[in-house]
């Protein structure tokens, strides 16, 4: 054991008020949700410096799903087994598969919605999902006696590196996702991003289209530790595009996504992980083809 190692505090505040308390009292502390990811970084436990730890456990008001005539509004701290129990007819088939393929079942258990897109230092395959699906999350500060509370689109959460933009005194407490489904989605994982991160590449996709002449084009690559990327420009210009696409208009979309790809500094990155994000691309849109072409 480390000489003079100092066991943290635990904190379990039961509602919103205490929680807001505690975080305001105590800055610094860890929020623990799930605790999947923080358990499994190596040295976590013992440690030299251990932080006070406030656990979101028992906060009633987080663990709420709620769905109205044009919203499902999902608590940070619902589980992965308690989303998928809750279904398809209400998850987009996007966030079903996106969990299905990125968690076993004793993570599932344990791993929450908001610990998954709320890591420190990677990003997670639901934080790319939520984002092709342009969800949005309540971000409260805690600020003394004060809270504010607004809305932000998820991919608005990080920087183009993928890092967290949340403030020390800040948490998410719900996650809003409109009911309007797409007609195409698609979630591909290669690699791990726990154990392997620079050569990990993750692919969310969501396309909606009526008459075979595509609505929205949402597509979210991740690089686990160095970048998220949501090109716009992409969404827009194939917006009115005819199904099925071209092989120049295939070709145009990887173009334009590695590019950007490659802008953002990923060059630097391992080659595997580059020609796995292109292989995504093009497999998506492929396979997004053949779909169209399957319902005429």
């Amino acid at each position: 054991m480390y000489e003079g190692i100092r066991s943290p505090a635990v904190h379990i505040p039961k509602t919103m008020s205490d929680l807001v308390s505690v975080i305001t009292r105590f800055p610094n502390a860890t929020l623990w949700a799930g605790g999947t990811f923080i358990m499994s970084r190596p040295d976590y436990y013992p440690a030299r410096e251990s932080n006070n730890i406030i656990s979101l456990s028992e906060v009633a008001d987080l663990q709420r799903i709620n769905r109205t005539d044009r919203y499902v509004e999902i608590g940070s701290m619902v589980t992965f087994e308690q989303l998928l129990q809750v279904g398809k007819q209400v998850l987009p088939a996007l966030m079903y598969q996106t969990i299905e393929q990125s968690a076993a079942m004793i993570i599932r258990k344990q791993g929450t919605l908001g610990g998954a897109i709320c890591t420190q230092g990677v990003r997670l395959p639901l934080s790319g999902t939520l984002a092709a699906l342009e969800a949005e999350a309540e971000v409260k500060s805690c600020q003394g006696p004060k809270t504010e509370t607004r809305w932000v689109e998820i991919q608005r959460l990080y920087d183009r590196s993928g890092t967290l933009q949340l403030k020390k005194n800040e948490l998410i407490t719900r996650i809003r996702l409109g009911l309007e489904r797409e007609n195409f989605s698609t979630c591909m994982i290669a690699g791990n991003p726990m154990q392997n991160p620079r050569e990990t590449v993750i692919l969310s996709f969501a396309c909606s289209y009526n008459q075979s002449v595509i609505s929205k084009f949402k597509l979210c690559m991740v690089f686990p530790a160095s970048l998220i990327l949501i090109p716009q420009e992409i969404d827009m210009m194939m917006q009115g595009t005819l199904l099925p696409l071209t092989s120049q208009q295939i070709n145009r979309v990887i173009r334009s996504v590695m590019e950007e790809i490659l802008s953002a500094g990923s060059q630097d990155n391992p080659p595997i992980q580059i020609e796995r994000a292109r292989s995504f691309i093009e497999s998506a849109l492929h396979n997004l083809n053949a779909q169209s072409l399957s319902e005429r």
